[in-house]
């Protein structure tokens, strides 16, 4: 059994976000997570990437907070998973945006969980 199976890894910015939390604060804004490198440079972000399954991240410094998945149709085979491990940690809001959806003109924005008011 490998002893590391459990073990969750920070994903890039991560442990930066994790940081201000445990000094009592918050992103002023929603935080974008996302599978790529140039996607949402303005805001809180942190990026998954694919060496890293959703299931050995750790996201518990996104519980109460509004956050927001960005993704292109390549990496839908890795939404459903990011989701449900994101939703485990309870935010505030989450919220996809499909990128490619812009393009054909489809629906790209959709509102999985808010808390109620």
């Amino acid at each position: 059994m490998n002893p590391n199976k459990n073990i969750r890894r920070f994903p890039a910015f991560g442990r930066q976000i994790d940081e201000i939390r445990k000094r009592g604060l918050i992103p002023n804004r929603r935080v974008i997570i996302c599978f790529d490198w140039e996607i949402g440079k303005a805001f809180p972000r942190i990026v998954i990437t694919k060496e890293c399954p959703p299931e050995r991240v750790e996201f518990k410094y996104l519980s109460g907070l509004h956050c927001q998945i960005v993704f292109y149709d390549r990496d839908i085979p890795y939404l459903n998973g990011l989701i449900r491990e994101v939703l485990k940690i309870k935010p505030a809001s989450l919220a996809v945006f499909g990128m490619d959806c812009v393009g054909r003109r489809e629906p790209a924005f959709q509102m999985i969980h808010m808390e109620a008011l």
